[in-house]
C-alpha cells in the first residue's frame, strides 16, 4: 500500500483528515514521547481525523443542551466510536497487505510509571498528537493552545496509526490563522490566559478545568483531556475563524448574546455587538 492507497482508503473509510509524519521527523524525539519507544520499528505516524460538526456545537452555544448536543456528537461517540472505529478499520487494512499497524487514539493514558525493558524506558510514553498532528502537515497550534487546520479551525478530533510501513511525508503546514487575533483569550470568563516571559500566552489548566462555561473535564485517551473546544473560549475562536477557513455555512453560527459564568457560577449575557452580527 503506498501514501496515495492510504489515503484513499482513509476517505473511504470515513476521514475528513489525513496526514503522514515520516521517521526522520520525529526520531530524535525524547523517549518518553517518541513514537519508536512504542513501535521500534516505526517509520511512519499516520494521523486521522474526523471533523467536529458545527451544529454539535449549538446547544452550549445557546445554554439549552449540553449532553446530547456536543458532550455525544461532538465528544465522545466522536472520538470513542466514530473516530476510533476509522482508526481501526485502516490500521487492519494495513495489516492485510503485510505492514505492522498501530492503533491509537489521540491521547494516551498514563502508564505504571516503572521501568520495564525497552532500554529502560519508563512505561509512561505518551504520544502528542497535536504535535504529531503539525509533524504530520495537518495545520499549526494556535495562540490559545488549539489545534488549527485550514479545512474546520479547531473542529476536528485526531487518532493515530503507528506502522513500519514507509510512506511519504506531507509537507509542513505553518498556519497563521491567529494574526491580530485573541478572540478566545479575550473570551475567557475566568482570566485563566497569561503573558509569559517569552510573550506567549500561557494557560492555567488548573483554573481552566474550574471553567463551567462548556469545558468538559475529558479523559487522558482523548486528544484533548481538558476539553474546551466548546468552551467559552473556543466557540469565540470558532467564531473568529468563520471566514479564515474552507467549510463555511450561508449564515453566522453566533446568533444572540453570549452566556457566560464567572468563577463564582454568576451567569451574565454579553451583548452582540454590530461587527458579530
Amino acid at each position: 500500500m503506498n501514501t496515495s492507497e492510504l489515503k484513499s482508503k482513509a476517505r473511504e473509510l470515513g476521514a475528513d483528515l489525513i496526514g503522514i509524519a515520516p521517521r526522520y521527523r520525529w526520531v530524535d524525539w525524547p523517549a518518553q514521547s517518541n513514537p519508536l519507544s512504542i513501535m521500534p520499528a516505526c517509520q511512519s505516524v499516520i494521523v486521522v481525523g474526523r471533523k467536529i460538526l458545527r451544529g454539535a456545537f449549538r446547544g452550549i452555544e445557546e445554554g439549552t443542551n449540553f449532553s446530547s448536543t456536543y458532550h455525544h456528537y461532538g465528544y465522545s461517540w466522536n472520538e470513542f466510536t466514530f473516530l476510533s472505529r476509522l482508526i481501526y478499520n485502516l490500521a487492519a487494512a494495513i495489516e492485510t497487505e503485510g505492514s505492522e499497524a498501530v492503533p491509537m487514539s489521540g491521547g494516551t493514558p498514563k502508564g505504571e510509571n516503572t521501568t520495564s525493558g525497552n532500554g529502560g524506558i519508563a512505561s509512561n510514553v505518551r504520544l502528542d498528537s497535536k504535535v504529531l498532528a503539525h509533524a504530520a502537515g495537518l495545520g499549526s497550534i494556535g495562540k490559545g493552545g488549539f489545534f488549527l487546520t485550514k479545512q474546520y479551525g479547531h473542529r476536528q478530533r485526531f487518532g493515530l496509526i503507528l506502522t513500519d510501513l514507509e510512506l511519504k511525508g506531507d509537507e509542513i503546514l505553518n498556519l497563521d490563522l491567529c494574526k491580530d487575533c485573541n478572540a478566545c483569550i479575550k473570551a475567557c470568563p475566568l482570566q485563566a490566559y497569561s503573558l509569559n516571559q517569552e510573550q506567549t500566552w500561557h494557560l492555567n489548566s488548573k483554573i481552566c478545568a474550574s471553567c463551567t462555561n462548556g469545558q468538559c473535564g475529558g479523559v487522558e485517551l482523548s486528544g484533548e483531556p481538558l476539553d474546551r473546544l466548546a468552551s467559552a473560549c473556543g466557540r469565540a475562536c470558532m467564531v473568529a475563524l468563520e471566514d479564515k477557513i474552507e467549510e463555511k455555512f450561508h449564515s453566522k453560527f453566533r446568533k444572540r448574546a453570549v452566556w457566560q459564568r464567572d468563577s463564582m457560577g454568576k451567569a451574565t449575557l454579553i451583548p452582540m455587538t454590530e461587527e458579530d452580527k
